[in-house]
């Protein structure tokens, strides 16, 4: 065989081993991205759903010191409130895709009776 044909022999299967890495690689890379993604998701509702146990029975001052100050406040007919945090992310929790909003309903008396979170709009 001549030089030039064992030359393009091994150029051949060179970028053949090439394009076949590349492809493996971005395969790898696009479900590590995925797997990322989902842990950090998961970890936030971890965090949020402790964070939200928390707040039962406490005052709604503390959580307008712990989540800053809510993005609404909507006031019912019997005295009750309503705390609503809508933020793509809010201080002390984990960053996760979507906007997360968290409610909690105060009584009239200033405690948070109940609390509800969900996240919209995965990325």
């Amino acid at each position: 065989m001549k030089v030039e044909t064992i030359f393009s022999y091994t150029v051949m299967l060179w970028e053949v081993a090439v394009f076949i890495l590349s492809v493996t690689l971005l395969c790898f890379y696009s479900l590590g991205i995925d797997l990322f993604r989902y842990l950090r998701d998961r970890k936030r509702a971890r965090v949020v759903g402790h964070e939200l146990e928390e707040m039962s029975g406490k005052k709604a001052w503390e959580a307008e010191r712990r989540f800053g100050p809510p993005t609404e406040v909507v006031s019912g007919t019997s005295g009750r409130q309503l705390y609503i945090w809508k933020a793509l992310a809010l201080p002390g929790l984990p960053k996760g895709g979507g906007l997360l909003v968290l409610t909690l309903t105060v009584q009239p008396d200033g405690t948070v009776a109940e609390t509800h979170w969900q996240q919209r709009g995965q990325d």
